[in-house]
C-alpha cells in the first residue's frame, strides 16, 4: 500500500478516537456535575426552625415511613410535678403543711423563682419527634419530662447530691423508644459524678437516679461553683442509630465555705438569707422586733429592702455591744415590775453592722399581751416616742428566756445554716 494512502488512514482512525474520547469525557462531567448538584440540594436542606435541634434521617434506617428530619427539645418546664413524681423526688412533710421547699412549689418555676437559699428544682420539658419532607407533617413524637432536684443540706459538708427522674408522658406507635444521656459537670472548686442514662420505651415510664457534687473548699476559704448540664437526646430505631442532638445548660450558682459553723457548707447567695421570729415562740421578743420594722422606718431594721448585716464578732465582742445599748449611762436600761426576768433585748443585734448603738438613741417600748394575744398594737412606748421614725435602735422589755433562745436559737442557728458571712445581708422575718 502506497504511503500516502496509509498515512490518511491513520489520520482518519486518530480523529475518530479523539471523537469518541471526547464524547465519553463530555457525558462523565455532564453525569459528574448532575450528581454533584444533586449532592448539594440534599447538603444544602435548611434544617427545621422552631423545632428544637435536628438532624437529617438518613435511608434504610429503620426510622418511619416518610420521616425525613429528626428533632429534639429541652425547653423550660411551667407545670408542677405530679404527686408521685414529686414524692420521688422528696419525701413529703411530716405535718402535710404547705412547704415553700418542696418539688411541687419550685418545679415549673424560672429562675429565680425555682429555687432558695438551701434548695433548687430544675425542670424541662422534652420532646423527641419525626417530621416529614415539608417540615411540618410529625410522623411520630415522644414527649416528657426532666426533673433536677436538690437540697443543698441534706448532705453533710460541702457535698450535695441531686434527685434525677426522666419521665415519659406520651409516645407514638412508631417510635420503639427515646433516650436521654445527661452528663453534669461543675465549674470552679467543684466535681460532679457519672453520667446518668435514661432509656424509656413505654408511656408513664420513668428512670430515677442521682448526682454527686462535692466542693473541696477548706477552713476560712469560700468558692464560687455552678452545675452546668450537657444532654444528649435519641430517638432509637431498629436499624442504624440516628445521629444524637445535644442540648445544655447552667444550673444556680452556689457558693461553699468554710467561714461560718463547725463545717463546711453551701447555699444559694443569690437569695437572701433570714431569720424567722415566731410569735408564738418568742413572745414579747418578737413583738419587739416586728414594732421596730413597723416604726423605726428610716434605717435598716431587717426588712427585705432594708436588711440587717451579720458582723462576726467573738462573744466579748457582742457582749460590749449589748453593753454599750444596754446599760451605760445617761440612759441604762431600766427593768420593769410587770415583766417577769425582765431583760433588755436590743434591735437590731448586737452582733450585727446596725448594731451596738448607745442606747441613749433608742426607743424604749413595753410590749403586751392582751387577751392571751401578743401584737404590736399593743405595745406601750416608755421612751424617745417622739422621734422613733429616726430612731437606729429599741429596748424591749422582753422575759430573758425569750431574749436569750431568740438570738441563740434562731439568729444563731440561722447564721449557721443559711451560712451568713461577715458582712452579708439577711432579713428579721416575723412569723406567727
Amino acid at each position: 500500500m502506497p504511503l500516502r494512502r496509509l498515512h490518511r488512514q491513520h489520520e482518519h482512525v486518530r480523529r475518530l478516537l479523539a471523537a469518541i474520547a471526547s464524547l465519553a469525557l463530555t457525558a462523565a462531567l455532564l453525569a459528574l456535575g448532575t450528581s454533584s448538584a444533586a449532592a448539594a440540594r440534599t447538603t444544602a436542606r435548611p434544617a427545621p426552625q422552631g423545632h428544637g435541634t435536628c438532624t437529617a434521617v438518613p435511608s434504610g434506617n429503620g426510622a418511619p415511613k416518610g420521616a425525613a428530619w429528626a428533632c429534639y427539645e429541652a425547653k423550660p418546664g411551667a407545670s408542677a410535678p405530679a404527686p408521685a413524681t414529686a414524692r420521688a423526688l422528696a419525701p413529703a412533710p411530716r405535718d402535710d403543711q404547705p412547704d415553700p421547699e418542696s418539688p411541687e412549689a419550685l418545679c415549673g418555676k424560672q429562675p429565680p423563682d425555682n429555687s432558695t437559699r438551701l434548695v433548687y428544682c430544675i425542670e424541662k420539658e422534652l420532646r423527641w419527634i419525626y417530621y416529614g419532607p415539608d417540615q411540618k407533617e410529625v410522623i411520630g413524637i415522644a414527649e416528657g419530662r426532666l426533673y433536677i432536684y436538690s437540697k443543698l443540706k441534706a448532705v453533710p459538708h460541702s457535698n450535695w447530691k441531686e434527685s434525677v427522674i426522666v419521665a415519659l408522658d406520651s409516645k407514638s406507635d412508631n417510635i420503639p423508644a427515646v433516650e436521654l444521656d445527661l452528663q453534669a459537670i461543675c465549674t470552679g472548686q467543684c466535681s460532679a459524678s457519672a453520667p446518668l442514662v435514661a432509656t424509656l420505651s413505654k408511656k408513664d415510664e420513668h428512670v430515677a437516679g442521682t448526682i454527686d457534687y462535692n466542693s473541696p473548699v477548706g477552713p476560712g476559704a469560700e468558692a464560687l461553683v455552678q452545675p452546668q448540664y450537657h444532654a444528649e437526646m435519641r430517638l432509637l430505631v431498629p436499624g442504624t442509630p440516628l445521629p444524637s442532638k445535644n442540648t445544655d445548660w447552667v444550673g444556680p450558682q452556689i457558693r461553699c465555705d468554710g467561714k461560718t459553723g463547725d463545717w463546711t457548707g453551701c447555699v444559694i447567695p443569690e437569695h437572701m438569707a433570714n431569720v424567722t421570729i415566731r410569735r408564738s415562740l418568742y413572745r414579747a421578743a418578737a413583738i419587739t422586733y416586728e414594732w421596730a420594722q413597723n416604726n423605726l422606718t428610716t434605717l435598716s431594721m431587717g426588712t427585705k429592702n432594708k436588711p440587717l448585716h451579720y458582723k462576726k464578732m467573738t462573744e466579748e465582742e457582742k457582749n460590749r455591744s449589748r453593753d454599750l445599748t444596754c446599760n451605760r449611762a445617761p440612759d441604762r436600761f431600766v427593768k420593769d415590775p410587770s415583766v417577769p426576768d425582765d431583760s433588755c433585748d436590743e434591735f437590731p443585734f448586737a452582733a450585727t453592722q446596725e448594731g451596738g448603738k448607745a442606747g441613749t438613741q433608742c426607743v424604749d417600748i413595753l410590749p403586751q399581751q392582751v387577751g392571751g394575744v401578743w401584737d404590736v398594737s399593743n405595745v406601750k412606748v416608755l421612751r424617745n416616742g417622739n422621734v422613733k421614725t429616726n430612731a437606729p435602735c429599741v429596748r424591749g422589755h422582753v422575759t430573758n428566756k425569750d431574749n436569750v433562745d431568740a438570738g441563740s436559737k434562731e439568729f444563731g442557728a440561722a447564721v449557721r445554716s443559711d451560712r451568713i458571712l461577715d458582712g452579708e445581708a439577711f432579713q428579721v422575718i416575723i412569723a406567727p
